[in-house]
């Protein structure tokens, strides 16, 4: 009998002898999300370090596949997928589904690459190789078509896995996003506005297995309410990514008004950003949230230096994460187009730090003289102040809803 599946590979998972397991099952359970209107959350199955999805669908239903293969290609933790056929442990079957496999593809040359992780199958693997080739060159001949096998630099591959009870066999292979289930590096609050930074900031912390929430601070009715519905698409398009987001949407326009009272112009970017750490730490501790993210990438902008980063850091009780630290622009507006940020990042859009803040914002702070300052504002008024006006969102990505999330078991 052959069955339509998703053979899915995992290296950096497999890595992780202590806890492969749960890395395992949180895999599982992402790729469950990933493809919840299309199979059940038993069609996912752990086994023989791989993933096997039972497709409840006819291998000749392209459209179908081609979801499936666009949404396993977000599902980070997933080296590589094969999208083919099950058989049983004969020669005879696993022959002619690689013929099924390969139906209707253009090509001259091709191999074939057996894994035989079971060891008492009969056949070692270039047994094996040499068996199906051979049967796939007489088919063809049979036709009136010449195909050759070609080692080195073949047009297509015929993959074939051979495990305990059944044998994977599949010609279409994709390379997966790699790095770690989202999840199972725990929780972190990332700051994201509309620009490039923080989008892809957030991408990588997800890519390390980390789930991430969301904040955007804003200075609406002073700046442009754009801001906000720019994010909100941006995290939309992130949610791919980890299906299920939660956007925290903060007005401090208040508590820069007192701010900006009490500090010289040069100073305010800082103490606003001291004010966002701790509000977002407030977050992070609602969401049981280890780390904070930024966007900040060492000298690209003025305020974004060794010693404002510094004296940003020293307000946290948790540790700040910057993975964009040592990346350069170039980079980040690539990786943004990749990704479908980028035409929403280009749009204009008001930043809030940039509130009342002059052309010229100190790169070299005092933390003593911030200090100074500090010791006149009321800081818990002004957080309650700026959370008291906090909305809270859920945003999941276009194929999922809530219903859908409640239904799989994590």
């Amino acid at each position: 009998m052959k069955t339509p599946v998703v053979i899915c590979h995992y290296h950096e998972v497999a890595l992780k002898q202590k806890n492969r397991r749960v890395f395992e099952k949180k895999l599982r359970t992402n790729i469950a999300f990933a493809l919840s209107d299309l199979v059940g959350q038993r069609m996912v199955m752990r086994g023989y370090g791989r993933l096997k999805i039972v497709l409840p669908f006819g291998f000749d239903e392209r459209e179908k596949f081609e979801i499936a293969k666009s949404r396993l290609s977000n599902v980070f933790g997933i080296v590589n997928f094969g999208i083919g056929l099950s058989v049983g442990l004969d020669i005879e079957d696993i022959c002619k589904a690689s013929l099924k496999v390969i139906e209707g593809k253009s090509f001259y040359t091709f191999r074939v690459k057996t894994k035989r992780q079971n060891k008492n199958f009969p056949l070692n693997s270039t047994e094996v190789n040499k068996q199906v080739g051979a049967f796939i060159i007489e088919h063809f001949k049979n036709n009136g078509v010449d195909v050759k096998v070609d080692l080195k630099n073949p047009d297509l591959t015929v993959y074939i896995e051979i495990v305990d009870k059944e044998a994977y066999v599949y010609a279409d292979r994709f390379k997966g996003p790699g790095g770690l289930p989202v999840g199972s590096s725990g929780k972190v609050v990332a700051l994201i506005s509309a620009g490039f930074d923080s989008p892809i900031a957030s991408l990588l912390m997800m890519k390390r297995g980390a789930k991430v929430v969301f904040v955007h601070f804003h200075s609406y009715p002073y700046t442009s309410y754009d801001s906000i519905e720019q994010v909100r698409e941006i995290v939309k398009i992130l949610s791919k990514y980890q299906l299920h987001s939660k956007l925290y949407i903060i007005p401090i326009a208040e508590a820069q008004r007192i701010i900006v009272l009490n500090a010289p112009v040069g100073l305010r970017t800082i103490l606003y950003r001291r004010l966002m750490v701790r509000i977002a730490e407030k977050v992070a501790q609602i969401e049981g949230a280890e780390a904070l993210v930024t966007g900040e990438s060492l000298g690209q902008v003025a305020s974004q230096t060794l010693r404002n980063i510094r004296v940003i850091n020293q307000v946290a009780t948790l540790p700040i994460l910057r993975p964009l630290i040592g990346i350069d622009k170039v980079e980040i507006i690539q990786k943004a187009k990749e990704i479908g940020t980028y035409e929403i990042s280009s749009q204009p859009y008001d930043d809030c730090c940039s509130f009342l803040t002059g052309r010229h914002p100190e790169t070299w702070a005092n933390l003593d003289e911030i200090l100074e300052i500090e010791r006149k504002l009321d800081w818990d008024n002004l957080i309650q102040m700026s959370f008291s006006g906090a909305q809270v969102e859920d945003i999941y990505a276009d194929f999922l809803t809530k219903e859908a999330t409640e239904k799989i078991e994590d």
